[in-house]
């Protein structure tokens, strides 16, 4: 259901309450025009149901993309609800540890949300992984804001956190579907020096140059700094794998011959240039679409990842990606930054550039 501002959250919420068929909520909110967190935590406070989300870019709301309001989703499904913050005298392992007791066969997906720039992401993805194992599905994104500042973007319950995430147990399995439409334009390239979520050096040479030269090549344009991301958005680095699809990462801007990416890049890896076009993504985004329908359920829930960056990629564009991610049913979800999911019971991975669509069936 798509809500246009706080007040009628605060409307649809206290309704909620009294419907029993109702077991929990997932909860999503636009950047443009947020309440502050006084204002959303006074609302979530009227809420006794379990609940899971968070601020991001943008959401897709009853089959359209939207830059302000929510979208508020009702599940017949129970969810078990844990957060986890960046705490002095509790690490994230050891929350993990703590928080996650002798999870049983029962749980079968993970909804998982969490600031896109809370410096440990990495780990508790990692920590996650470690202690749920690849035999339950993940789903969820990087929520917050494109203009890079940290702020409380994620809803755990009756409250919103700034530096760390919530995850939502479910024991309904998730039909996952993920894919991007992204092609590579070069050679294997070796990640040598990163820092974070810099990189220094490509094949021992300042990454900006190597990454020109192919950009240059390819594309018969002269790439520089001050309109970095203008060309930039086309040509995503890919992260290869031996087996499944490469991981895509996003280069947004450069600085003393060094390139800054979304989301980390490994030093040793190997990564290659990769290049889209409309037809490429909108390709991609009829896989994720089919591979996530595959169980074929008479009725179901749907919840779609899409990365921010397809839309600024495609702009006006995005609305003929929407008519593949409205196929089934009128979609609704985020517009993330950073994409999770494990499809087909392999590693949870990060991607960038990335949708992600999953189906669970309903009663």
């Amino acid at each position: 259901m798509y809500l246009k501002n706080l007040e009628t959250l605060k409307n649809h919420l206290l309704e909620l309450q009294s419907n029993d068929k109702i077991k929990s909520c997932l909860l999503f909110g636009c950047d443009k025009e947020k309440p502050s967190t006084n204002e959303l935590n006074l609302v979530l406070s009227l809420n006794n149901k379990p609940l899971i989300g968070g601020i991001f870019p943008e959401i897709i709301a009853e089959g359209q993309r939207k830059e302000t309001g929510f979208v508020l989703l009702a599940l017949e499904e129970e969810l078990e609800v844990i957060f986890f913050e960046t705490q002095e005298n509790n690490k994230i392992s050891e929350q993990l540890l703590n928080k996650i007791l002798q999870p049983t066969k029962e749980i079968e997906s993970v909804f998982c949300f969490f600031n896109a720039f809370w410096t440990e992401k990495k780990a508790f993805m990692q920590g996650l992984f470690d202690e749920l194992g690849p035999f339950v599905n993940y789903l969820g994104g990087g929520a917050g804001s494109l203009n890079f500042e940290s702020f409380p973007c994620i809803f755990a319950n009756k409250k919103t956190i700034e530096q760390g995430s919530v995850i939502g147990l479910m024991k309904t399995p998730f039909c996952i579907g993920v894919a991007h439409g992204w092609q590579p334009i070069s050679e294997p390239i070796k990640v040598t020096e990163t820092k974070g979520n810099i990189i220094k050096t490509l094949n021992w040479k300042p990454a900006f140059d190597v990454y020109k030269s192919y950009i240059e090549m390819h594309s018969n344009l002269i790439l520089e700094q001050e309109h970095f991301f203008d060309i930039a958005k086309s040509y995503p680095l890919g992260l290869v794998k031996l087996d499944d699809e490469m991981i895509i990462r996003d280069p947004y801007a450069t600085e003393n011959g060094a390139l800054f990416i979304v989301d980390e890049v490994p030093e040793g890896e190997y990564i290659r240039i990769m290049h889209g076009h409309l037809n490429s993504l909108l390709d991609g985004a009829n896989h994720a679409v089919r591979h996530s329908e595959k169980e074929n359920y008479k009725t179901f829930n749907q919840l779609c990842i899409d990365c921010i960056s397809r839309v600024l990629f495609m702009q006006d564009d995005f609305k003929k990606e929407l008519e593949f991610l409205n196929k089934n049913q009128k979609a609704n979800g985020v517009l993330s930054i950073g994409e999770i999911a494990n499809p087909n019971n392999s590693a949870l991975e990060l991607f960038n550039k990335t949708v992600v669509i999953a189906q669970w069936k309903t009663n």
